[in-house]
């Protein structure tokens, strides 16, 4: 994405964090440094791989989705990617110039759901972020025409996808044997740990899972956060009670922050921008 300002990458992520408002959500105490509002007690080693959506049997899609992210690799444009949001902040400029794609396929409609910085989330208005740009580069790559992205709650988009109303999903979802049921996917583009975190204003210090016992936890609806929680009801450290659910992490965190939860489980590089803000 090229931008005419001079705002550093990593300095606007953390003051925007996953809401992409400037002014913030209220409660939300973060200064941009990670003093304040919320922090990341551990990690829970999960090895999740995120994949794009694509309805079962589209297999020439999946396939294109796969030949373009291979090309992106290796033109240098996914790297760049990763230094823009997970990196140096430096600007990867535009993804897809010198791409040698066409448009005979037809029109690929991508959904996804904002909120979920560095991934994706909205930037002045704009929809921006890890997925959105790695889409729009890797169709540029591809005989398919990229026909703008569409937006839903996450726990929306595989119905959307199924019901045709969007062609692929890129929202930083996590392959599983569930959804692999109702869904195929790529290739995987990304892969990721989830985090706990908890509010830097509270007396809630947990180090491993067994900390939580007793706490009230939330994640957002139908991500492997939520999964997560579910384990701790399994394993009888938290009680079903004791869960919390939420449509994005925007709500999540702030109810963290406020004081409604002691601890949040999200996915690592999303967590550390609402710490860092």
């Amino acid at each position: 994405m090229v931008r005419n300002d001079t705002v550093d990458r990593r300095s606007y992520l953390r003051a925007v964090a996953a809401g992409g408002v400037a002014v913030g959500l209220a409660g939300c105490n973060g200064n941009g440094n990670g003093e304040g509002g919320v922090e990341v007690a551990f990690e829970i080693e999960t090895g999740e791989q995120y994949g794009f959506g694509v309805r079962e049997g589209e297999s020439d899609l999946q396939g294109a989705l796969d030949d373009g992210l291979q090309a992106a690799r290796q033109e240098g444009v996914y790297s760049d990617l990763i230094e823009e949001y997970f990196g140096n902040g430096d600007d990867a400029g535009d993804v897809t110039e010198g791409a040698d794609g066409g448009t005979g396929a037809g029109t690929i409609t991508p959904g996804t759901a904002p909120g979920f910085a560095p991934f994706e989330f909205k930037e002045g208005g704009e929809l921006t972020g890890f997925d959105v740009e790695l889409t729009e580069a890797i169709v540029a790559r591809t005989d398919y025409e990229f026909g703008g992205f569409e937006e839903f709650e996450f726990d929306s988009l595989i119905p959307a996808l199924q019901d045709g109303n969007i062609d692929m999903i890129a929202a930083a979802m996590t392959i599983t044997d569930d959804r692999d049921e109702e869904i195929d996917f790529s290739n995987a583009y990304y892969e990721a740990n989830q985090a706990v975190l908890v509010s830097s204003s509270s007396d809630v210090d947990p180090s491993g899972r067994e900390d939580l016992e007793g706490r009230v936890v939330g994640a957002q609806s139908g991500t492997t956060g939520e999964g997560e929680v579910d384990k701790l009801i399994d394993d009888g450290i938290i009680s079903e009670d004791d869960k919390r659910t939420y449509n994005n992490y925007e709500l999540a965190v702030n109810d963290l922050e406020s004081g409604n939860v002691d601890a949040v489980i999200i996915d690592v590089p999303v967590a550390e921008n609402f710490a860092e803000r």
